[in-house]
């Protein structure tokens, strides 16, 4: 992946990281609303998810450039 890609993640994570506990601490404050763990665990769990679909989307279309052909993988279970 490109440094700008990486940098691209890293904002993420950030901004995540601070949705997360800005969400956390809204929960916590509010008693009438119930489970502040699960619904930080639960925007963690999301946030991780649409991570790492980002990443592996750059990693896969790194090489698959003209000049790059991308070679189909067989594998054999053994």
């Amino acid at each position: 992946m490109s440094t700008l890609a990486l940098l691209v993640v890293l904002l993420w994570v950030i901004v995540g990281l601070a949705a997360v506990v800005g969400l956390g601490l809204l929960v916590f404050r509010r008693p009438r609303l119930k489970g502040p763990v699960m619904v930080s665990l639960t925007a963690a769990t999301v946030l991780v998810a649409f991570l790492a679909w980002i990443t592996q989307a750059g990693a896969l279309s790194d090489g698959a450039e003209p000049r790059h052909p991308v070679a189909p993988t067989v594998r054999i279970g053994r």
